[in-house]
C-alpha cells in the first residue's frame, strides 16, 4: 500500500498560504467531513509541484485533509506533479488522523501598513518563493535564491514595520537584531550575539519553517570605518554561510538603515545584500492609504481625508501617525467640552487643521522650512507676475494628469529680478503658500562659512530634503551671492563661490528626476549671476519684477492700510500719484511711519489722517531713478523667457 501511496503522494511546504506544513508532512484527502450535519462539497482538483498547493492566496485554506506517517525519503522518486482531489473545507491537519479547523486567516501586509507596494511584494516574494520550488528543483533549473535585503529610507517611512507586516502574513519566524542586543562592553562578546541569532534563524529554516533575521540600524553595527569592524567582518562571513542546501532554502537576512552610503561597502554586493529597495516617502495616494488605516475606527469625512493627503506632502508614516493621534485627540475632547458620549465623537477638519499646526514633517526637521502665509492678497499689483508664476508652480501640483497627457516637463527653475524692494521675495512665499508644499528658503549669508565644505554640504543637504518631500520650493535670495559669475575674482571667498555654484549645477540637474521640486531664486543683481544657470532645463524662466505702477501702488497702500481708520480727507489715489519710483517695500515703510506719526501726535490717536501721509511722504524720498529702471527694463529685454499669453479668441478654440 505504501508502494501506491508513493506513486499519489508528495512532500508538501506551505510558504504562501496562512499555514504550513512540515517538510516530512504527508497529505491525502480523508473522506470524512467535519460537521456530520453539512453535506460534502464538490471535490477540488489541485495540481502542486515541489509543495505549493495552488489555493487562492492569503485565504483559508478551503481543503479537508488529514496526514499520515511515511518517511519522506521513500517518497523522495516520486517528486513530480500530482492531482489530488481535496475535499473543499477550511481546515488543517497536524497529527495522523487528526482533523483541526482552520478559524481565521493571516492578513495581507497592506491590511497593516499603506504605500510601499513595491517594497512588500519584493520581500514577500523572497521569503515565499523559495518554498514554493523544492530546493532539488532549484538545482537542476540552476536557480540560486536571493537572501538578502537592504531597506534604506527617511527615518519614519515604516522600514520596521513593514518587515514585520510581511513576515506575520506569510508565517515566518521573525529574529530582530539591533546595536542594543548585539553590542557588549565585553570583547568578542558582540560576535557571540550576532552568531547565536544566525545560529538560532537557521535551526527555525531547517526545521522547515521560513525564519527571517532583521537587523535594525545596520549603519550602526557595520559603519564603512569604524573601530567595530570585527562586527561587520563576523556578519559578511555568517551571510556567506547562509547558502541554499538540498534540505531549506536558507535564512531571508532584511537590514535597514537611513543612511546607505555609510554601510560597510563589502556588505552591499550580489551574494549579501543581494537587494537594494527605497522605502520612500509616501505620495498623496500612499497617504490617503495610510489615514484610512489609523482612522478606520473612528467616523470621519472621506473628503476631510482626501484634503490633508493632498496638503501633507512630505509627511512620513510616523508622521501621520501622529497626525491622526492629536486628531482623534482633539476630537475626543471636543466630544467631552460638549458633554457628549465619547463613542459619538467624530473627525471634522477643525480637528485636523489642529492637528497639522502640531506636526510637522519629520524630514524637515533641523531646517529652515515653512509654507508661508503670505497670499497673493497681501501683495499688491505685480498681476502680469502673480499669473506667471500661478501657471509655472500651481499648475503643474493642481493638474498633473494634464501636463502627462500633454508630455509637459514642468518648470525646474524660476529667476525673479529686478530692484530691490520690489516683493520678490514675498511673491515666491506667496507661490509656495497658493501651492500648499513645504518652502526651503537659503540666502548667501547661511552658505558661506569659515569651515571648508559646509555650505556645499548644506546645500546637497537641502536638497536631498527636498527631493525626499516630494513636491516643495527652494528659495535662494540674493541668488547672485550663491551664483556669481566664475573668475571675477582671485580671493578665498571667490573660490567658495565657485565651489557652491558648481554643487548648485550639480543638483539643479539632478532634478530631472525629481518630481515636483522647484528652485525659485532672487536677485537685484541679474549681471552678476553666471550664465551656466542662464539656460533652460536650470531656469526655465526669468522673470522681471518692476516697481509698482500707478494702480500697483494704489493696491500697495489699500493693503497696508486695510487695518487703519482712515480719515475722510485721506485720498489713497492721490497719495499714489504722489510717489511715483516708490517701490512696495517703502510704501510699506510709509504707511507704518504714518502711524507712528500719528500716536507722536495722541497716544490715543485712533485715526490717521492725510497730514500724517504728506508729513511722512515729505520726508522721505525713493531709491530708485529712471536710469536705474531703464537698467533693470534693458536686461529684461535680452534675458527674460516666459510663456508666451494667449488671447481669448485662441483660449477658446
Amino acid at each position: 500500500m505504501r508502494d501506491t501511496w508513493q506513486n499519489k503522494l508528495q512532500r508538501l511546504r506551505f510558504g504562501f498560504a496562512p499555514f504550513r506544513f512540515l517538510p516530512s508532512s504527508l497529505i491525502t484527502p480523508s473522506p470524512l467531513s467535519p460537521s456530520s450535519t453539512q453535506s460534502p462539497p464538490p471535490p477540488l482538483s489541485v495540481v502542486s509541484r515541489g509543495g505549493f498547493v495552488s489555493a487562492k492566496p492569503f485565504h483559508s485554506a478551503p481543503f479537508f485533509i488529514s496526514s499520515i506517517s511515511l518517511p519522506p525519503r521513500r517518497l523522495l522518486p516520486s517528486l513530480h506533479p500530482t492531482s489530488l482531489s481535496l475535499t473543499a473545507f477550511a481546515t488543517i491537519a497536524t497529527m495522523p488522523g487528526e482533523i483541526k479547523s482552520m478559524s481565521t486567516r493571516q492578513r495581507r501586509a497592506e491590511e497593516v501598513i499603506g504605500g510601499n507596494a513595491e517594497a512588500i511584494q519584493t520581500l514577500r516574494d523572497l521569503i515565499t518563493f523559495p518554498w514554493r520550488l523544492l530546493p532539488c528543483d532549484a538545482k537542476r533549473l540552476g536557480i540560486k535564491f536571493g537572501r538578502g535585503v537592504l531597506l534604506h529610507g527617511s527615518p519614519g517611512t515604516g522600514k520596521t514595520s513593514l518587515v514585520r507586516a510581511v513576515v506575520e502574513e506569510c508565517g515566518a519566524i521573525l529574529t530582530i537584531i539591533s546595536p542594543n542586543t548585539i553590542h557588549s562592553a565585553h570583547v568578542g562578546e558582540s560576535e557571540r550575539n550576532l552568531r547565536e541569532a544566525f545560529s538560532e534563524a537557521s535551526s527555525h529554516a531547517a526545521s522547515g519553517k521560513s525564519s527571517v533575521i532583521f537587523i535594525d540600524e545596520i549603519d550602526v553595527l557595520c559603519p564603512r570605518r569604524d573601530s567595530r569592524r570585527l562586527i561587520a567582518s563576523q556578519l559578511r562571513f555568517l551571510m556567506d554561510s547562509n547558502k541554499a542546501t538540498s534540505s531549506t532554502p536558507g535564512v531571508v537576512v532584511v537590514a535597514s538603515t537611513n543612511r546607505v552610503d555609510a554601510i560597510d561597502p563589502a556588505l552591499r554586493r550580489n551574494g549579501r545584500f543581494d537587494i537594494e529597495i527605497e522605502v520612500s516617502v509616501p505620495n498623496e495616494k500612499e497617504r490617503l492609504q495610510i489615514l484610512e488605516l489609523y482612522t478606520k475606527k473612528i467616523p470621519r469625512d472621506s473628503r476631510d481625508l482626501e484634503f490633508i493627503a493632498a496638503s501633507c506632502n512630505g509627511y512620513v508614516g510616523a508622521d501621520l501617525e501622529a497626525l491622526c493621534r492629536k486628531a482623534i485627540e482633539s476630537a475626543i475632547k471636543r466630544s467631552k467640552n460638549a458633554n457628549k458620549d465619547v463613542n459619538d465623537s467624530m473627525l471634522t477638519m477643525k480637528d485636523w487643521k489642529n492637528a497639522r499646526s502640531l506636526v510637522q514633517p519629520s524630514i524637515t526637521r533641523g531646517i529652515t522650512v515653512e509654507v508661508p502665509k503670505v497670499t497673493w492678497k497681501d501683495i499688491g499689483g505685480l498681476k502680469d507676475v502673480k499669473t506667471k508664476l500661478e501657471k509655472a508652480i500651481e499648475w503643474p501640483i493642481k493638474y498633473p494628469e494634464a501636463f502627462s497627457r500633454l508630455g509637459i516637463t514642468p518648470v525646474r527653475g524660476i529667476l525673479l529680478h529686478g530692484p530691490p524692494g520690489c516683493s520678490k521675495t514675498t511673491l515666491a512665499k506667496a507661490a509656495a503658500n497658493a501651492a500648499n508644499v513645504p518652502f526651503f528658503s537659503l540666502s548667501g549669508a547661511e552658505l558661506f562659512s569659515m569651515y571648508v565644505g559646509e555650505g556645499e554640504s548644506l546645500l546637497r543637504e537641502i536638497f536631498r530634503k527636498a527631493r525626499i518631500a516630494g513636491k516643495s520650493i527652494i528659495f535662494f535670495d540674493e541668488a547672485d551671492v550663491v551664483a556669481g559669475k566664475r573668475g571675477d575674482s582671485s580671493s578665498g571667498s571667490a573660490a567658495v563661490g565657485e565651489r557652491l555654484l558648481s554643487t548648485l549645477l550639480t543638483e539643479m540637474d539632478g532634478l530631472e528626476e525629481a518630481k515636483g521640486v522647484l528652485v525659485l531664486a532672487a536677485t537685484n543683481r541679474p549681471y552678476a549671476i553666471d550664465a551656466a544657470l542662464m539656460r533652460p532645463g536650470r531656469f526655465d524662466q526669468i522673470l522681471y519684477v518692476p516697481p509698482p505702477d500707478l494702480e500697483g501702488r494704489i493696491e500697495i497702500l489699500n493693503v497696508h492700510t486695510r487695518r487703519m481708520q482712515l480719515g475722510s480727507d485721506v485720498d489713497l489715489r492721490r497719495l499714489a500719484e504722489d510717489t511715483e519710483f516708490f517701490t512696495g517695500a517703502e510704501l510699506e515703510g510709509l504707511c507704518k511711519e504714518v502711524g507712528i506719526v500719528a500716536l507722536r501726535e495722541n497716544m490715543d490717536a485712533t485715526v490717521v489722517f492725510d497730514r500724517h501721509f504728506q508729513i511722512v511722504k515729505n520726508s522721505l524720498k525713493p531709491a530708485l531713478t529712471v536710469d536705474v529702471i531703464d537698467s533693470y527694463s534693458s536686461f529684461r529685454r535680452t534675458s527674460s523667457r516666459v510663456l508666451p499669453k494667449i488671447d481669448q479668441e485662441h483660449r477658446d478654440g
